[in-house]
This record gives structure tokens, C-alpha cells and sequence, in this order.
């Protein structure tokens, strides 16, 4: 694809900049707490849906201004929640997998986008995070950053509203399910240092400016020495793998074959033997191909007529 300009996109909610190879997406309603609306999900959307396809990206870092009262306050629910829902909600009935019409969590769109994104993706939490500020505006990152003051809430179950943004399947993978069921069962409010989400962030920052420098810096060095296409496989591979042990084996085999017998990994092994750092050159665009079948849309297109 050309390369987009994201400044020519009118983002409002959003701003986008590129350093480097380094994509940089910050919140901009710091004077609304940076509070989740339908705005925001469709420019987050729309840029990780770029950005997934720039070739020019190797990492993209996601954060809010430091000063801002917090990273994400949760929903916007100022209004009433019956305007989440619309008559199509009837229609979900038994067959909610593939009923197309039916409601949809926005929460789990801005997910899914994100999660979706080939490139690493970082989360830099400089600032307390309610709902979603926590559920699709971290978990679905590959790497989290936060500061350690941030108070952290999950307060679903004390609202009456089911734990959204498709947080009961990344939770429990993420930190195990016991703890997953201490977070989303109580419906508390905790700190990044709770024995509860050990295993969750990737670096504790003692104070909400130190957040973004560090995620940038650790970002920075990620673009410089990864391979984008590499990168890419091994997100699948963690996540769209076998669902046996013999299943993922055939799968990352082909991964493996496809993968050394490409420019990055031949210069991959050029470069250690040389005792130099590698200069990969393979993108998304121009060498991904349609090998990778449990990433394609016939996969898509498969599970959901088995269903």
C-alpha cells in the first residue's frame, strides 16, 4: 500500500506520529479523562488497521499525555447505556456466532484491531485506567509499561455489565486464570504492584513521565534489530498456533522453512556470523505472501462454516 498520512486522516480523538520506524498513537481527550466514546473506536480502528499495513512501522507505542488526569477513565457513559444497543440486538438469538447484525462490544473491535496489528505493539500506561481503559486499551498489546501509581479498575461485576472487550479470553492467558477470576470476580481496584497482575506489565515506572521515555526507548530498539516479517509469524505462532502439540509442529515448521529461506533470515545469519547487526529489509507488503493459512481469511472463512 502507499504510505498513508495520518495527518491528513482529521483524527480528533487521536494523535499519530512517526519516529522512525516507530508509530506513536496518543490519547488526545485529556480534557474529557481521556473517557472511551463511539469517536475514538472508529479512529483507533482506522489507524492500527494502517499501521498494520504500513511497511514503513516496525512498532507502534500507545499511550496518553502524562498530565492528563488518566491514561483512560473508562466509557463515556454520561448518556444512557439503552444507546448502546439497538433493535438489531434482538436479533442475536441462538446463533450469535454468525449472526452479522447482531450487537457487537465495541469495546472488543478496538480489541480485536489492535491485537490483529502484525507489528509489536506497546502499551504506555502513565496514568490510572478504569474498564476498557484497562480491558482493550492494554491487554490486546504485546508489551505494558506503567506507572506505578496507577490505580487500575475492573469494576464490571459492581456495575451490573458483563466484563467486556473480550477480556475473559486474553486475561486468563495472560496471568493464568485464578488470577483473571480475583480481578474480574471482585470488580476491585488495584495497583500494578498486586500479586494478582504479577506477570501482566513488562516494566514499572516509579513516576507517570517516565512511562512513554521508557516504552519509546525500548521501542526504538526493538524497530532497529527485528525483523518485521519475523515478528509477524511469531505473534501468529503464539497465538494462532496448533491446537496440538502435532498441529503447531506442522505449523511452525513451515514458519521455520518459509522464514530461512527469506532475505532477513539469510541476512539474520550472515550478520551473526559477521559479528555485525543485521540490516533487515523484508516487509509485510512485499514478502508476507499468503503462506501463513492460520493467519488468511480462508481460515476465517473456515471456522466460521463449522460453526
Amino acid at each position: 500500500m502507499a504510505s498513508p498520512n495520518y495527518a491528513a486522516r482529521g483524527y480528533k480523538d487521536i494523535k499519530v506520529y512517526l519516529d522512525g520506524a516507530v508509530a506513536v498513537v496518543t490519547l488526545n481527550r485529556a480534557k474529557q479523562r481521556n473517557t472511551y466514546v463511539h469517536s475514538l473506536v472508529v479512529e483507533i480502528v482506522d489507524v492500527f488497521d494502517l499501521l498494520d499495513r504500513d511497511d514503513r512501522v516496525r512498532v507502534v507505542v500507545f499511550t496518553a499525555e502524562h498530565t492528563a488526569p488518566a491514561y483512560c477513565s473508562g466509557a463515556d457513559i454520561s448518556s444512557s447505556w439503552d444507546t448502546l444497543f439497538g433493535k438489531e440486538e434482538d436479533k442475536e438469538g441462538p446463533h450469535v456466532l454468525v449472526c452479522p447484525a447482531a450487537h457487537r462490544d465495541s469495546g472488543g473491535i478496538v480489541t480485536m484491531a489492535i491485537f490483529r496489528c502484525r507489528k509489536i505493539t506497546i502499551a504506555a500506561v502513565n496514568g490510572h485506567a478504569v474498564g476498557i481503559g484497562v480491558t482493550g486499551l492494554q491487554l490486546p498489546f504485546d508489551f505494558r509499561f506503567v506507572w506505578a501509581g496507577a490505580k487500575l479498575a475492573l469494576p464490571f461485576v459492581r456495575r451490573g455489565i458483563a466484563a467486556e472487550a473480550t477480556s475473559g479470553y486474553l486475561l486468563p492467558r495472560l496471568i493464568g486464570h485464578a488470577k483473571a477470576t480475583a480481578l474480574l470476580l471482585t470488580g476491585g481496584t488495584f495497583m500494578p504492584d498486586s500479586p494478582y497482575l504479577q506477570g501482566l506489565y513488562h516494566q514499572v515506572l516509579p513516576t507517570r513521565e517516565e512511562v512513554f521515555p521508557a516504552a519509546l526507548a525500548f521501542a526504538k530498539e526493538l524497530a532497529a534489530n527485528t525483523s518485521q516479517t519475523a515478528v509477524a509469524v511469531t505473534k501468529a505462532l503464539l497465538w494462532r498456533g496448533g491446537d496440538t502439540i502435532e498441529a503447531h509442529h506442522l505449523i511452525d515448521s513451515r514458519a521455520i522453512s518459509e522464514l530461512a529461506r527469506a532475505r532477513d533470515g539469510n541476512e539474520g545469519t550472515r550478520a551473526f556470523m559477521e559479528r555485525r547487526a543485521a540490516n533487515f529489509q523484508d516487509t509485510l507488503g512485499e514478502n508476507m505472501g499468503n503462506w501463513m493459512p492460520w493467519w488468511s481469511e480462508i481460515e476465517t472463512k473456515y471456522r466460521r462454516a463449522k460453526l
